[in-house]
């Protein structure tokens, strides 16, 4: 890389499942079968119109995410001409982190095989339970036994970097039933587990039915054990605690997820996406014939923007940073970016955050206490 090259990330948003789950309130849509050749093109011509401006800018691709909804549903080939696209005209790094979500219900040995063929280096695999129960509470299409095999045939196919999505604070677990099924993970040996609490969105046929009384949520003392009980779990299991909800083996963290965290620049393409480059950061359409228009009459498909500046792009790149168990909120890396002190920037932030024990101010950092962990919320607040 040059002198004043940066790192960049690609999201790659496919809005299209084969039904949506209860729980979700992503742009998406359910019914499909698969993934149309038109919409592919359609992110590939977007791309198109990023191309030269990212060129301009001396950026190299450090990640690419492809993202949905249920990009499993992608074609092998048609996932091949997405990474193929995207990967030029900007330089990629050696290293470069290409990773594709994916349901269990929607994956076998040679559709991975498949996906691996296409240039993807790691699968993320959205089994969010190992309970049969809580997996039909949550309106997925696969069972617990449908996850296992998906796990083991995409180590079959090749897969070095497996990554598990799991969710806690479900409505009807029995007791002991979600550590369990991160045990069971574990068992599994991924290399990665986002291991994070249901968030109850408003209008989604789950939280109708908590409203109804037909589901009971748990209270926020069975929460909270269950998380600390998890993070215990896993720090014995040799992963490491890199950001509130995610977990790797020792050279297994998400560039990706990462760069979110270190407020690196990304490109997100297609229906909904959103970007930030520079500072600005932008959202697409979220209307389909709204969005193949825009990008076949050559318009970059942008439904809203903002400019990041002064102390709100410095009060969210604290609040991010805060997000890291270990890293936290840097005092050199924040002055090398803002050419300020934020021991200066957020001294009263820092005491009152210190004086409730939510973080501990080192030399060279702030960083969350096991409290400020699990109130992070608050340490959000404080900074934006």
């Amino acid at each position: 890389m040059s002198r004043t090259t940066r790192p960049v990330g690609i999201y790659v948003h496919i809005p299209f499942c084969r039904r949506r789950c209860n729980y979700c309130d992503f742009l998406s849509t359910g019914g499909a079968t698969g993934v149309p050749d038109e919409y592919v093109d359609a992110l590939l011509s977007e791309w198109g119109l990023w191309a030269e401006t990212l060129r301009r800018q001396d950026l190299s691709l450090q990640s690419i995410y492809v993202g949905g909804g249920t990009p499993s549903l992608l074609e092998p080939l048609q996932l091949r001409r997405l990474i193929d696209g995207v990967s030029s005209p900007v330089p990629a790094m050696p290293d470069c982190e290409i990773t594709m979500e994916s349901n269990p219900d929607s994956l076998d040995v040679e559709r991975i095989r498949g996906y691996v063929g296409a240039g993807i280096n790691r699968l993320s695999v959205g089994v969010q339970s190992f309970s049969d129960c809580s997996l039909e509470r949550l309106g997925r299409l696969h069972d617990s036994a449908g996850a296992d095999r998906a796990l083991r045939q995409a180590r079959e196919a090749g897969i070095h970097n497996l990554s598990v999505d799991l969710m806690y604070g479900l409505p009807g677990s029995l007791p002991g039933e979600e550590i369990a099924s991160l045990r069971h993970a574990i068992e599994l040996s991924p290399e990665h587990i986002s291991w994070y609490n249901l968030t109850l969105a408003a209008g989604t046929p789950l939280a109708t039915s908590i409203a109804e009384g037909h589901e009971v949520m748990p209270d926020d003392d069975t929460v909270l054990a269950t998380m600390r009980e998890g993070w215990s779990l896993l720090a014995k299991s040799g992963f490491e605690h890199y950001e509130i909800s995610n977990f790797a083996r020792s050279g297994f963290i998400s560039h990706h997820n990462l760069g979110y965290w270190l407020f690196t620049d990304y490109v997100g393409l297609g229906l909904g996406a959103s970007g930030f480059v520079s500072g600005r950061r932008w959202t697409n359409v979220s209307d389909m014939a709204a969005y193949l228009a825009a990008v076949l009459n050559g318009r970059l498909p942008v439904d809203s923007e903002e400019q990041l500046e002064g102390r709100l792009r410095e009060g969210e790149y604290a609040m991010l940073r805060m997000r890291l168990p270990g890293a936290g909120l840097d005092f050199a890396t924040f002055g090398d970016l803002f050419r300020e002190d934020a021991r200066v920037v957020f001294r009263d932030v820092l005491a009152r955050l210190m004086g409730d024990g939510l973080i501990s101010v080192l030399k060279d950092r702030a960083v969350c206490t096991q409290k400020g962990l699990e109130l992070n919320n608050l340490v959000a607040e404080a900074f934006i």
